[in-house]
């Protein structure tokens, strides 16, 4: 399982806290310092009640962190997005309501031991249905409601692409620095004919949902899904980042190669994704009224287009662009190979056109 990103376990943090806090600091002020029971006698210290927020925030971001990571190892984002929601929901609210048992457990204890409850009159049952705990329980829910909504919007449009549209960064047209991969199913007309076009269908959606993990091990976001191809993208600040615009594709490729046995008895055919990767300068524009997307527009996309177009030219698996060398990192990790300098079908310019393979250890 792929370790838990510190941004997005800072971010859950955050969040949780934000809720536990606020719930807490709105008992506090409506009840007039009471912390959990609705009973004028007790009385627990003001720092107590608002450092169980953050407290709370914490110990319920860092499983609720794992669980996040461990739920898309297994495959939660393969199911529709109904399912998605609910499923999600559920087994994360699952796993705060237990953080939440617990403190309220702890907390509980540690007000019998103070002596601010006795524990003859109230027992953990009046406690752990008290208001205070009722809301913190009610806020878990919604919370979990809340950023299921966020992330499966984020896992459907793009994280990056959902920042960028909700902040209105590309509403005039902006000149940016990317990276991009256009991957392509070999013999794709071939494989069509022979599974006919409703297998053909399951087929292309089991190759794009083995993608996935590739997507997510090199912070790749999906462009376009056109037909059989798939065009990936990147800012150059992640793009270069352990050669991740290289490395996305040896990492999908290699997922299709562990699942050959599955592919072979499904239909038939053991699936060969060809790629071509160009960097450099596009406009990026906010399109659309009813249904917004970020389209990018300029040469750097049309020349990776034809780079693709070369690699059964030259049986290679993928090609690209001089510059995409001059942007890689630990070359001694892959055979570099300079295949010539053409003239690309369409441009006037002559770009040199490399072949890249991992070196296999």
């Amino acid at each position: 399982m792929k370790y838990i990103s510190p941004s997005i376990f800072l971010i859950n943090f955050v969040y949780w806290a934000f809720i536990f806090t606020s719930i807490l600091a709105i008992r506090y002020y409506d009840i007039g310092g009471i912390a959990f029971i609705n009973d004028a006698s007790i009385q627990i210290p003001l720092i107590r009640i608002f450092a169980n927020g953050p407290i709370i925030g914490f110990l319920v971001a860092l499983p609720y962190s794992f669980a996040e990571a461990f739920l898309k190892d297994k495959g939660l984002y393969r199911n529709s997005l109904g399912r998605i929601i609910f499923n999600r929901t559920l087994y994360l609210f699952i796993i705060s309501s237990l953080v939440l048992f617990l403190l309220a457990y702890l907390n509980y204890r540690l007000d019998v031991i103070s002596k601010n409850i006795d524990h003859a009159s109230i027992g953990f049952s009046r406690y752990i249905f008290s208001p205070t705990v009722g809301f913190l329980f009610l806020g878990a829910l919604v919370g979990n409601i809340i950023l299921t909504l966020f992330r499966t919007l984020q896992s459907k449009i793009g994280a990056e692409e959902l920042s960028v549209i909700l902040a209105g960064k590309y509403r005039p047209p902006l000149e940016v620095m990317r990276a991009f991969m256009f991957l392509d199913l070999q013999a794709s007309t071939t494989i069509a004919e022979q599974l006919g076009h409703q297998t053909y269908s399951r087929f292309i959606q089991d190759c794009f949902n083995d993608l996935h993990n590739a997507l997510v091990a090199t912070d790749a976001t999906v462009y376009q899904y056109v037909g059989d191809e798939a065009v990936l993208t990147w800012p150059m600040a992640i793009a270069a980042k352990n050669n991740n615009f290289l490395e996305a594709y040896f990492i999908f490729q290699d997922i299709l190669d562990s699942r050959s046995t599955y592919y072979q008895r499904t239909y038939g055919i053991k699936p060969f994704f060809k790629a071509g990767v160009n960097i450099g300068p596009v406009m990026a524009a906010e399109v659309g009224l009813a249904r917004r997307e970020i389209a990018y527009h300029g040469d750097v996309l049309n020349t990776a287009a034809r780079i693709q177009s070369l690699c059964n030219k030259y049986n290679a698996a993928l090609l690209c662009s001089e510059v995409v060398v001059n942007h890689m990192e630990r070359l001694q990790d892959y055979k570099i190979v300079e295949k010539e300098e053409l003239i690309l079908r369409g441009k006037t310019k002559k770009v040199k056109v490399f072949q890249i393979e991992p070196n296999r250890i």
